[in-house]
C-alpha cells in the first residue's frame, strides 16, 4: 500500500519528466527572443542613421543634382543594409528550427529506447 508521500511523490516525478520537453523548448525560445530582440535593435539603428544622414543632407550639398544623387546613394547603401539583416534574420530562424528539430529528434529516440 502506498502512502500519500510516496503518491505525491510520484505525481512530482510525472510532472517533471512530462514537462522536460517544455522546459528544454523554452530554453530555444528565449535564445531565439534575444537574437531577434538584438537584431531589431540593430535595424532601428540602421534606419536611425539613414534618418539622420538624410536630414542632413540639405545643409551638405550646394545644387541639387549634388543632393539627389546623395539621396540615391544613401537609399541604396540602406536596401544594402536591409537585404543582409533580411539574411541574418533567416539565419536566426534556421537556427531555431534546427535547434528545435534536434531537440524533437533526441525526444523520439528516447522515447523509443524507453518503449
Amino acid at each position: 500500500m502506498s502512502t500519500y508521500n510516496d503518491q505525491f511523490q510520484k505525481y512530482i516525478d510525472f510532472q517533471r519528466e512530462a514537462f522536460e520537453p517544455f522546459r528544454a523548448f523554452s530554453d530555444i525560445a528565449a535564445q531565439t527572443f534575444e537574437r531577434i530582440a538584438r537584431q531589431n535593435y540593430a535595424v532601428l539603428g540602421d534606419y536611425i542613421e539613414f534618418a539622420v544622414e538624410q536630414a542632413r543632407l540639405p545643409a551638405q550639398v550646394a545644387d541639387m543634382n549634388d543632393y539627389v544623387g546623395k539621396q540615391i546613394a544613401q537609399t541604396r547603401a540602406l536596401g544594402e543594409k536591409i537585404a543582409k539583416r533580411t539574411q541574418e534574420y533567416a539565419e536566426i530562424a534556421r537556427t531555431a528550427q534546427d535547434a528545435t528539430a534536434g531537440l524533437v529528434a533526441e525526444k523520439r529516440t528516447a522515447a523509443k529506447k524507453a518503449a
